[in-house]
């Protein structure tokens, strides 16, 4: 587990809806939390008297730190060490219409190795991650798989209980894969079973389940609100450029429509 969460804020209730993830992270696992902001416009006493009223507010030990005259992206980028996690609120979504911190959280996914905890639109409301349910998403590829280590980090620290999921079309193959490495409904339930053995080699309860869907986010998402879970793990391809967010077209809509935060790794290169 991280040493420190940061949770960027720029003054937007959409920002600040990650500060209850965040404090349930802090007890849970006994980590330090640090609130941190950037920007131009205001002085860095106003910044800090933001930050310090949103740190009384939270139930668990927080710091503070302002970088002014900066891009939350650099600020945030400045804050990451091998034992820091960033938590942060997005509207999970790319195009015109995306929020300053839809943008910059895909930035902070192409600048860290670390996983990210990302809080969308729908989430809030849901359990509590200590001693909740977290959903991995997985369809075989080792770009999926990349998630299994963090994931298990996180799941025995918060004493969470885990169930591996896969989506399949009605004809057995492997949703939101290309057509040419589609899989059987053999080859989909020995992932599903290697995931959910890699996990509990380290002692966690885990349930498999494999779901018929075309749409892997949506079934992701419906799955997540039955539960109800509380955090969702999964990792993402983490390319740029006009054909792809960071995030992933099926991360990214998991992220927005998800009901609880999610957790999203990056693969190593």
């Amino acid at each position: 587990m991280p040493s420190s969460i940061v949770i960027p804020l720029d003054g937007s209730a959409l920002s600040e809806s990650a500060l209850v993830v965040g404090a349930q992270v802090a007890r849970a696992t006994a980590t330090s939390v640090t609130l941190l902001t950037s920007g131009w416009g205001s002085t860095v006493r106003e910044l800090e008297t933001y930050l310090r009223t949103q740190a009384a507010a939270i139930e668990a030990p927080a710091t503070t730190s302002v970088v002014p005259d900066t891009f939350p992206a650099t600020a945030i980028a400045h804050a990451l060490d091998p034992e820091v996690v960033v938590e942060m609120a997005t509207h999970g979504r790319s195009g015109l219409g995306k929020a300053l911190l839809g943008s910059v959280a895909e930035d902070v996914i192409k600048a860290t190795d670390r996983p990210v905890v990302l809080v969308g639109p729908s989430a809030g409301g849901g359990p509590e991650l200590g001693g909740g349910t977290m959903v991995i998403p997985t369809d075989g590829s080792e770009t999926a798989a990349s998630v299994l280590d963090q994931a298990a980090e996180w799941a025995t620290a918060m004493e969470m209980s885990v169930h591996i999921v896969a989506v399949c079309t009605s004809k057995g193959t492997t949703a939101g894969r290309r057509e040419e490495t589609t899989m059987t409904d053999a080859e989909v339930a020995a992932a599903v079973t290697e995931a959910a053995d890699r996990l509990r080699a380290q002692g966690l309860a885990v349930v498999e389940e494999t779901v018929i869907g075309n749409d892997p986010a949506r079934s992701i998402v419906d799955l997540a609100a039955q539960m109800p879970a509380a955090l969702i793990a999964m990792s993402t391809h983490a390319r740029g450029g006009l054909a792809r967010t960071a995030l992933g077209s099926t991360a990214m809509k998991v992220v927005h429509d998800a009901p609880c935060p999610v957790l999203v790794q990056k693969p190593a290169h």
